[in-house]
Formats: structure tokens, C-alpha cells, sequence
């Protein structure tokens, strides 16, 4: 056996060994919230933005350790006429304790901005950090559970400041 052979063959047992079926679960959540973003200045004019839905999905692996991907759609962002679409790619610190997993997430993605406007020109696509966490609550009914999640964004270079917005959401979770 070549040595870059046994090296891979003890590596892929040494990992095997020390991932537990906590460090290899995956789960999918179907979740739906609201946002509640802050004020925008445009041309020295302070715009009222709106509570508004998001609903997405939601794929994380890992518990203790782990990543998460997030997409998601909000039919009526910073005011009724404005849509948005979003994607988000995170770490989550997780701690497992039977089915309840408390977490804390934190990551970067983007939010792209489309639609009639009255109050706000067109923001297009834009960088957004967040950052946030949550409980899981796994294996409820088989495999499936509840997630509660609270994150908050923030979008720099919206019309030359930073948009910033809460987002809270629940949703129904899917465990692998």
C-alpha cells in the first residue's frame, strides 16, 4: 500500500473515531418571521421603513460545531412595494443537550433588493453580516422539532450608511 494511501486510510479512521452521530447530525427547517428594520436617511429625508415577513429554509450540519445555509425570501422588505431575496452562509456553536440544542450563529451573505418604489430607489445587491442564535428543539415527533431563532443584519452601503434590521422566526425542523 502506497503511504499517501495509509495516510488517508488512518486520517478517514481517526476522523470516524472522533465524530459522534451529535457531530455528523444535519437538520432542515421551513421557518417564516418577521423583520423589523431601522430608519434609512435619503437626501436628508429620515424614511420609516416596515415590519416586514420573510419566510426560507434553513440546512445546518453539525451541533456542537457546525455550518448552516440560509435562504430566504421577504415579499414586503423595508416597505409593501420592495421584495428581497437572501442568502447566508454561517458558523454555529452549538450545545447539545438531548434534543433541546441552544446556539449562537454568526456569518455573511447577501440580500438582493427588487421591486416599485415610492420612498427608496433601487439598492440592488448588497454585502450583509448577521449574527444571532437560537434553540433547537430536535426529534419532538420523530424527526421532527421546532426551531426558535432571532438574528440581526447588518447591510453596509445603503445609500451611503448602514441598514440594520432584526429578524426573529420559528420554524418547523427536519432532523437527519
Amino acid at each position: 500500500m502506497k503511504r499517501s494511501s495509509l495516510q488517508a486510510v488512518v486520517l478517514f479512521l481517526f476522523l470516524g473515531g472522533i465524530c459522534s452521530r451529535e457531530c455528523l447530525a444535519a437538520d432542515l427547517t421551513l421557518f417564516t418571521g418577521v423583520q423589523n428594520p431601522g430608519k434609512l436617511t435619503i437626501d436628508n429625508v429620515v424614511r420609516d421603513t416596515k415590519l416586514g415577513g420573510v419566510f426560507g429554509a434553513r440546512f445546518s450540519g453539525g451541533q456542537v460545531i457546525g455550518f448552516e445555509q440560509t435562504l430566504a425570501f421577504s415579499p414586503n422588505f423595508l416597505e409593501s412595494s420592495r421584495r428581497a431575496f437572501s442568502t447566508q452562509s454561517n458558523l454555529l456553536i452549538g450545545i447539545p443537550a438531548g434534543r433541546v440544542v441552544p446556539y449562537a450563529t454568526a456569518g455573511v451573505g447577501s440580500i438582493t433588493s427588487f421591486g416599485d418604489s415610492l420612498n427608496f430607489s433601487d439598492i440592488g445587491t448588497k454585502f450583509a453580516f448577521n449574527y444571532g442564535g437560537g434553540i433547537k428543539f430536535r426529534n419532538l415527533a420523530g424527526p421532527l422539532g421546532v426551531r426558535i431563532d432571532v438574528r440581526g443584519y447588518s447591510v453596509p452601503g445603503v445609500f451611503s450608511q448602514t441598514l440594520n434590521f432584526v429578524e426573529g422566526s420559528i420554524g418547523l425542523l427536519f432532523s437527519f
